[in-house]
């Protein structure tokens, strides 16, 4: 944390404020450690606080360590957070803020109780995060190490026959006997023509044998996200449909075979993945980028899309995810989430990606 702390403060000269009013909940965790959802954290040059309530109290003091701490009592987290901000960078100091975190009617009242300089400092805090250090990429072995292991256990159940969501449910269920804090984010489970909705929510379809199964899953460990996309044949499927799979594979290995310190998202990544599916005729089927940073969240830097892409560094986590989408018949889309190295790529999820055929 005390590295972490210390890369922050590196940023305010560049930002040209004198301290940092950190409000993102997974900001907060990140820099200081506590799991709560309702805190700030003041960083100035020489003092960092971090401010919550009684609910948290005991809480804080379990978890957090060599940073001073502030209890609010008897005002909003927000004014109590102004006053901290004086005691530890000065009343008319420079203030940066996260402009995203805050409604307009918050940052009107930070307007108002700041007397100092005020400066959105948009996603610099966030993006300290974007490469992981080696405790995150252990988080993160583990989250992805449940999710292919849930992921394996609820297939091998079947499929035929079964609700959408009885399916979400099942997954939901293994994250929990594993040992996982949750999920990462609402499984998606889309059975034939549902699957052409790329982020289906899954419902009380049936799913029947012939169609392909798109589930889209992953669990949260020690804070941190996994996230996996497999399509299954639920019973043999037809030859379009194992055409459509092939395809979607040999563009995600593609886009794999890119992935490395000093490549860029958008015109490597989600180029050489793209190529593939527009060479097969399905380019305007495909409707999302390659892929994107894991971390703290499931959505995060870096970007590999098709108009924003970020230029890749070794110790980011991200995925890569080509899919086609056909109205009225299925969605295919195949997902790893990987370690980007100084030479390729490190696959973090490992279940199988030869098209499975499921009873």
């Amino acid at each position: 944390m005390n590295a972490r702390l210390e890369r922050c403060r590196a940023l305010l000269p560049q930002l040209g404020v004198d301290g940092l009013l950190v409000s993102d909940p997974d900001d907060v965790r990140y820099l200081s450690g506590f799991r709560g959802d309702d805190a700030t954290l003041l960083i100035g040059a020489a003092a960092a606080s971090l401010c919550t309530d009684a609910r948290y109290w005991e809480q804080v003091h379990e978890e957090v360590v060599d940073l001073e701490l502030s209890k609010v009592t008897d005002q909003p987290l927000l004014a109590h957070s102004v006053a901290e901000a004086a005691r530890v960078v000065g009343a008319r100091a420079r203030l940066g803020y996260q402009g995203a975190q805050l409604s307009h009617a918050s940052y009107r009242r930070l307007r108002r109780l700041h007397r100092g300089g005020l400066r959105d400092v948009a996603q610099h805090v966030t993006l300290l995060r974007a490469v992981k250090d080696d405790d995150e990429i252990a988080a993160m072995r583990r989250a992805a190490a449940v999710t292919d292991e849930a992921l394996g256990l609820v297939v091998a159940r079947g499929l035929v026959g079964r609700r959408e969501r009885d399916v979400a449910w099942d997954l939901r269920a293994e994250y929990h006997r594993l040992g996982a804090e949750g999920e990462a984010f609402p499984a998606i489970v889309a059975t034939g023509d549902h699957g052409a909705q790329a982020h289906a929510l899954p419902g009380e379809r049936i799913i029947r044998a012939g169609e392909l199964v798109v589930i889209d899953t992953g669990a949260r460990v020690d804070g941190y996200c996994s996230d996996i996309t497999r399509t299954y044949a639920a019973g043999e499927p037809s030859g379009e449909l194992r055409r459509l799979y092939d395809v979607v594979l040999e563009a995600q290995l593609a886009g794999l075979a890119t992935v490395r310190a000093g490549a860029h998202g958008r015109r490597d990544v989600d180029a050489a993945a793209r190529a593939v599916i527009e060479a097969a005729g399905y380019g305007d089927r495909f409707g999302h980028g390659t892929g994107h940073g894991v971390g703290r969240q499931v959505h995060e830097a870096p970007s590999l899309g098709r108009t924003r892409g970020d230029r890749l560094e070794a110790g980011m986590v991200c995925t890569v995810e080509p899919g086609i989408y056909l109205e009225g018949l299925a969605g295919v889309r195949i997902e790893d989430t990987v370690l980007v190295t100084a030479d390729g790529c490190r696959r973090l999820t490992t279940s199988p990606k030869d098209l499975q055929v499921v009873g």
